[in-house]
């Protein structure tokens, strides 16, 4: 399966094709902070399916969800893109710190997430660009969001939502019906 920069134009014609996301929870203990800097290099490959998967030379930067508590990553040298999810219900955010872009995935309905969230994005150097919710895109059936940015041109970055009918609630694998171009 081919690899690809994650945009609207190459994600707008997978509808009904099956979503994969080759990347697991990070294992947390129980001691860890709330808010936490934890991203993978990843490639979206396609053909038949879509695939999110660890590469270490990969062309993007795939920003874990964990349960309870917020996550963080930015880019790496050369970066076309960032991902995260699955959403259904979570904050996502972008923003900038000491030069570098951020996105963050704000685990929902925890409060210690929010809260962790908070005190990071209230300390010195961190300049929100955008923070929403990101709801179930669903409501009928067991569904989830994924979110990739693309910053392959800094003249034009764009974002794109996949939304997922997932296999259940919290699930992440399923048949793609919506790809959205939010930005």
């Amino acid at each position: 399966m081919p690899n690809i920069t994650p945009t609207y134009a190459s994600l707008s014609g997978i509808l009904g094709q099956q979503f994969t996301l080759g990347i697991g929870t990070p294992v947390v203990s129980n001691g860890s902070a709330d808010c936490l800097e934890v991203s993978r290099q990843a490639n979206v490959s396609t053909g038949g399916a879509v695939s999110v998967s660890e590469s270490a030379g990969g062309s993007g930067v795939w920003v874990p969800y964990i349960p309870d508590r917020a996550t963080y990553g930015f880019t790496v040298g050369g970066s076309g893109w960032m991902g995260t999810g699955p959403f259904s219900g979570c904050h996502i955010a972008f923003f900038t710190k000491g030069g570098r872009v951020g996105m963050a995935h704000i685990a929902k309905p925890s409060s210690s997430a929010e809260t962790a969230w908070d005190t990071f994005r209230t300390a010195g150097g961190v300049m929100v660009l955008n923070e929403w919710k990101v709801p179930l895109p669903d409501m009928t059936r067991n569904s989830a969001s994924y979110m990739f940015l693309n910053l392959s041109d800094p003249t034009s970055v764009g974002l794109t939502q996949v939304d997922v009918h997932v296999r259940g609630m919290g699930g992440s694998d399923g048949a793609i019906f919506a790809v959205k171009k939010l930005v």
